[in-house]
């Protein structure tokens, strides 16, 4: 879900940037000039997907193995899976917040509702908590201790 909000974060900008943005009045270019900012939003979604991708493989392998699937292989899926997570939430909300900033003001008028974006994926976050997924993280990479399974795992 918060991948799939980051991607429509990022096709709204598109659509707004190729259809409805103008430079800023004091831009020597004809057109609005984003395209850096666009690679840096390819390059982080691009970065989830393939983080998403290897979680689900793992997710599959995982269930594909039934009941003999032991401790550790479900602690190395839920490494993945809490991977994944965290970048997506970070790369979703950097990139509707940053959305501004190649759209411009005219992007914050309210009909258009791109704040949505934003507060829709804050408010999914915020009932799973990324700094407990970051500890577990954490306790994986520094401690060698896989996550135990829980009702957010």
């Amino acid at each position: 879900m918060f991948l799939g909000i980051g991607e429509g974060v990022f096709a709204e900008m598109k659509h707004y940037t190729r259809h409805e943005s103008r430079p800023w009045f004091k831009s020597p270019a004809q057109q609005a000039s984003t395209l850096r900012h666009y690679g840096e939003f390819w390059a982080e979604l691009e970065s989830v997907r393939l983080l998403a991708a290897r979680a689900v493989q793992m997710f599959d392998e995982a269930w594909a193995r039934g009941a003999s699937l032991d401790e550790t292989a479900r602690g190395h899926v839920a490494v993945a899976v809490a991977t994944a997570k965290v970048a997506a939430t970070r790369v979703g909300l950097d990139l509707s917040s940053r959305l501004f900033e190649v759209a411009g003001a005219r992007a914050t008028h309210g009909a258009l509702r791109l704040d949505r974006f934003w507060r829709n994926l804050r408010t999914q976050t915020l009932h799973d908590p990324v700094d407990y997924k970051l500890q577990e993280l954490g306790e994986w990479a520094v401690n060698d201790e896989l996550p135990t399974p829980s009702f957010y795992s």
